[in-house]
């Protein structure tokens, strides 16, 4: 669950690898980086399956593209965070 909320929070900007680990973990050591990308990999894989046996379709959901971790939904997601952010920017740029 903690790794959905991460990757939803970082929705748009998505999150480094390394910080993702840190933030599951709280391994900060860089010593063994094997098993700190396996124990992530093993989490991703069943946060799919997670996400599929909830009825969601099967999917990817978890894109890794040069170490930055982003969360793919092949459906339309709708997050009050996201919208609470947008609504921020509305209301700065317009004196609000």
């Amino acid at each position: 669950m903690r790794l959905l909320q991460i990757l939803l929070l970082s929705l748009k900007s998505g999150i480094s690898k390394n910080e993702l680990i840190d933030n599951l973990y709280g391994w900060n050591e860089k010593a063994d980086m094997a098993n700190r990308n396996k124990n992530l990999n093993n989490l991703i894989y069943r946060l799919k399956g997670q996400l599929a046996s909830c009825g969601l379709p099967e999917s990817e959901y978890v894109e890794i593209i040069d170490g930055m971790c982003y969360f793919k939904c092949p459906t339309t997601l709708e997050l009050d965070t996201q919208e609470f952010e947008e609504t921020v920017c509305v209301a700065r740029s317009t004196g609000g």
